[in-house]
């Protein structure tokens, strides 16, 4: 599956490290993943230049793993309202391997 990640960037320093360690633990399970967390932060580009970045890599997938802290961040909390037709997941122990999605 195609995967996105949510999760609270905004005012958390350590977000890069938790949406990598997502990254990794999904691609482990055989998925392919677009993580928001790619994005450098340039001072040309606000807040609404990253929302529509990310928007379109999430509506590109089949899949959103949601962190732990997805419900303090007002952009993860939209990702979820915008995964409608999207498999939802709310614990990396709960998203299948690839592998046995494909039997």
């Amino acid at each position: 599956m195609k995967f996105y990640i949510a999760g609270k960037i905004t005012g958390d320093p350590d977000y890069k490290r938790k949406f990598n360690t997502a990254e990794k633990q999904l691609a482990e399970r055989g998925h392919s993943v677009m993580n928001p967390a790619w994005i450098f932060a340039y001072p040309d580009f606000d807040y609404n230049d990253y929302i529509a970045v990310s928007t379109e890599m999430q509506r590109h997938c089949d899949a959103v793993l949601f962190l732990k802290d997805w419900k303090d961040s007002a952009g993860a909390r939209n990702e979820y309202y915008q995964a409608v037709n999207q498999n939802c997941f709310f614990d990396i122990e709960d998203v299948p391997n690839e592998k046995d999605l494909k039997k």
